[in-house]
């Protein structure tokens, strides 16, 4: 195993990059969605949920999904939930 020793420039110069790169994965994060939502309107104008483009398939269908409401079910059967509850533990990384 190897020793790293940082000393607090060297430790600050990391944290301006970690930023620099949170910085930069948000603008190709909004530049995305951009050129998603173009694309979705291209498919919504046509009234179409697929269309191959090239050597790809782009879908925009509805998806309906049964979800859990949690809330309802620990105000209705408090006890019974309590039972079912699952303590987990994990290291939160943050830089403020």
């Amino acid at each position: 195993m190897t020793n790293v020793i940082y000393t607090n420039t060297n430790l600050e110069d990391e944290i301006k990059t970690i930023k620099a790169l949170e910085a930069k994965l948000q603008e190709l994060k909004e530049l995305k969605e951009e050129k998603e939502n173009l694309v979705k309107k291209v498919l919504d104008d046509a009234g179409i949920e697929e269309l191959q483009v090239g050597a790809f398939t782009v879908r925009f269908t509805n998806v309906v999904r049964n979800g859990f409401n949690t809330s309802a079910f620990k105000k209705k059967y408090l006890e019974l939930y309590n039972a079912f509850i699952k303590q987990s533990s994990y290291r939160k990384f943050s830089i403020s």
